[in-house]
């Protein structure tokens, strides 16, 4: 008896500690940008209409790991210019998070040097239009199979060399936050 009760008792815990996680994952909204200098306090939080209010649009035609390299039109806003306005300028690593547990380090010289975006949008395309989505060339918001709402998107067109096709860490879909790297 004493080991069935074990049991119960251990799979009562394990039970505990999926909900417990179901609903911490839960509570991440995924229209919502937080920024953090500390994990778990954040000191801005931004929807697309806060981003839009306190940051200009800025608009990245590229081609992406997963386009076939067919150019595609993101638009969104300046990562430097947030991390910025944020005070994470100066930090030497960022951390970009998704809320499936997945998180990046990338280095700011890199963000420097090729000014990457916070994407929210994507130009509709002919295919896209054609089903009836969107007008092409007029700008939608970025969806789940756009790896949206929010996308960290890199000028690959515009870097020095080609991208590794197994290295995709900058490219952090389903963005929900910002953290400083110490």
């Amino acid at each position: 008896m004493e080991i069935y009760s074990g049991w119960r008792i251990c799979l009562l815990g394990l039970v505990l500690i999926c909900a417990a996680s179901a609903a911490s994952a839960a509570m991440v909204d995924p229209h919502v940008l937080q920024i953090e200098r500390q994990r778990g306090k954040p000191i801005a939080s931004y929807k697309e209409d806060d981003l839009a209010k306190s940051f200009a649009y800025r608009v990245i035609k590229t081609r992406t790991p997963w386009s076939n390299d067919v150019q595609r039109t993101y638009r969104g806003f300046s990562l430097i210019e947030i991390l910025a306005k944020n005070g994470l300028a100066n930090a030497q690593v960022i951390k970009g998070i998704a809320p499936d547990n997945y998180s990046a380090r990338i280095a700011m010289d890199e963000i420097k040097r090729y000014n990457p975006i916070v994407a929210s949008q994507i130009a509709c395309n002919d295919i896209e239009a054609k089903a009836g989505k969107c007008r092409e060339g007029d700008f939608r918001p970025l969806e789940p199979g756009d790896f949206g709402p929010f996308s960290i998107v890199w000028p690959v067109d515009n870097m020095p060399q080609p991208p590794d096709p197994e290295d995709h860490s900058r490219w952090v879909w389903f963005l929900t936050g910002l953290q400083f790297e110490q």
